[in-house]
């Protein structure tokens, strides 16, 4: 009989590695005997939980550097919770892991930039962007100095490279970096075996 994949996709995987919390803790030995055999879950908590976030880290550093940050940055927290209890904690911090991948990605997307004077604060407000962080194109404009018609530029080209683009015309479909970064990873995991396929 074949072993079951932990996870239904790259995508699952991955959430999972990325939000698991060293907080969480499995029952102990005696509540697991007093509760009997259960057919619920994947026994992803605890230590057995730790271990494999763990080993999917492990596999998406086997990665090319952009394409694993650009997989941190889709699927990382931005912000994790912070409990350090000063006047001026919000609740919550950046997630450094996603912070350093955005970096990352916003260093990288120079070579993207070809004929146009990329802004450091509009191509990291624009990677920003594409990975979930609500920016407006006009507002990211206005706080660098730019014309909006320069950040729409930066804006084209920057998805274009992470997301591709569509087939128009004779032009033919364009894929972008994030798909390529989604199928390496899914063919790691696959031969892992962490994921079914």
């Amino acid at each position: 009989m074949a072993e079951e994949a932990l996870f239904s996709s790259a995508h699952a995987a991955l959430v999972f590695a990325f939000n698991f919390s060293g907080q969480q803790y499995d029952k102990s030995m005696m509540a697991r005997m007093a509760s009997g055999p259960t057919k619920e879950g994947k026994g992803l908590g605890g230590l057995d939980g730790a271990a494999q976030a763990g080993m999917i880290r492990a596999e998406l550093d086997r990665l090319d550097p952009m394409l694993m940050h650009i997989l941190i940055a889709r699927v990382a927290p931005p912000a994790v919770p912070c409990d350090c209890g000063r006047n001026c904690c919000a609740g919550s911090k950046p997630n450094k892991v996603w912070v350093d991948a955005i970096l990352f990605l916003t260093e990288r997307a120079l070579g993207e930039m070809s004929g146009l004077l990329s802004h450091y604060l509009l191509r990291r407000g624009i990677i920003e962007r594409c990975f979930g962080i609500k920016h407006n194109l006009a507002d990211l404009a206005d706080q660098c100095g730019v014309h909006r018609d320069t950040a729409s530029a930066h804006n084209a080209k920057l998805v274009r490279w992470l997301k591709g683009a569509p087939a128009k015309g004779r032009m033919p479909a364009v894929s972008g970096a994030e798909h390529k970064a989604w199928i390496a990873v899914g063919e790691l995991l696959q031969q892992t075996k962490m994921i079914d396929f």
